[in-house]
């Protein structure tokens, strides 16, 4: 066991912790935001269960998809502590990096929700969605809620996929085939 795999481990559960509230609940924000029309929040003082489950699963899509921007954050953290360019300069690319793959995730999760929500809506022309959820259908709300959930762990490892290929890992070589 090394020291210093102990505290890249430590450090990696801090920023998990961090990234999640910051980024489950910024998309969260952002979707309240996006939608005006649908007052979400007067629905939950009210009691409304599917308003409920609803936005829960809109809480559980974002954290789905936006876990996957926790390793590219800690590979670029890593990367930088054993590189033997410590600089300003280094630093300063290193946080640009990490915050380019954390936004781009949390766009990516609230992109996802809001498209699934569109279809779920054009797919399902026999249901308002938004009145459903509002007058308590808890069956509708179900429904979309499990759908955002589904498309949310399908579409997580496409994203961590994307936000690794943007690590600027240091080039090691190659290997001769011949």
């Amino acid at each position: 066991m090394s020291f210093q795999q102990v505290l890249f481990g430590l450090l990696e559960f801090l920023l998990s912790i961090v990234l999640s509230f910051v980024l489950v609940f910024g998309v969260y924000r952002l979707y309240l935001l996006l939608t005006p029309r649908l007052d979400e929040e007067r629905h939950l003082r009210r009691r409304n269960r599917s308003m409920g489950f609803f936005l829960g699963s809109i809480l559980l899509g974002a954290a789905i998809v936006v876990k996957q921007a926790v390793y590219p954050v800690m590979a670029l953290i890593q990367i930088f502590a054993v590189s033997e360019n410590r600089s300003l300069p280094g630093f300063l690319r290193m946080l640009g990096l990490s915050a380019g793959s954390v936004l781009l995730s949390g766009f990516l999760a609230l992109f996802c929700i809001l498209f699934c929500l569109w279809l779920f809506n054009h797919l399902t022309p026999g249901v308002d969605l938004r009145r459903e959820i509002e007058t308590d259908n808890l069956a509708v709300a179900m429904m979309t809620g499990l759908l955002i959930v589904g498309i949310s762990l399908l579409i997580s490892e496409g994203v961590g996929g994307l936000t690794r290929a943007l690590i600027p890992f240091p080039e090691l070589g190659t290997v001769p085939l011949s």
